[in-house]
């Protein structure tokens, strides 16, 4: 599998990711729908209750992670699809979860101006 076949690879599951963090939020904290989260009480970063999950709020966004850099997704609402920035984070942190092949995307992980390459393609 090439780079960019590699790279196709993962953009179905920043769909399901993203789909899974919005229907976390809205059960953990009995949300009306998922951007509800930024309202002013739930703004800032916190602990999703029962999990070991984080959440901090950002502008139109979210990031779910388990740890800085690990795990989750972080998107903005007003964003239904992945931009390559959002995509490059998804990839980060999915790595370092470890829910990546590490010796098939090692490459990508460790080239960031080779990951940028691909990631802009595979969103063309």
């Amino acid at each position: 599998m090439n780079n960019l076949e590699k790279i196709k690879k993962i953009i179905p599951l920043w769909y399901a990711q993203k789909a899974w963090a919005e229907e976390l939020l809205i059960r953990a904290f009995d949300l009306e729908k998922a951007e509800d989260i930024l309202k002013s009480e739930h703004q800032g970063r916190k602990s999703i209750p029962g999990t070991n999950w984080m959440y901090v709020t950002h502008g139109i966004g979210v990031d779910v992670y388990r740890t800085a850099d690990v795990g989750g997704i972080d998107f903005d609402f007003d964003k239904p699809d992945p931009d390559e920035w959002r995509l490059r984070l998804f990839f980060e942190k999915q790595y370092n979860e470890g829910n990546l092949p590490l010796a098939e995307y090692r490459e990508l992980y460790e080239d960031e101006g080779l990951l940028q390459c691909f990631v802009a393609e595979a969103l063309k």
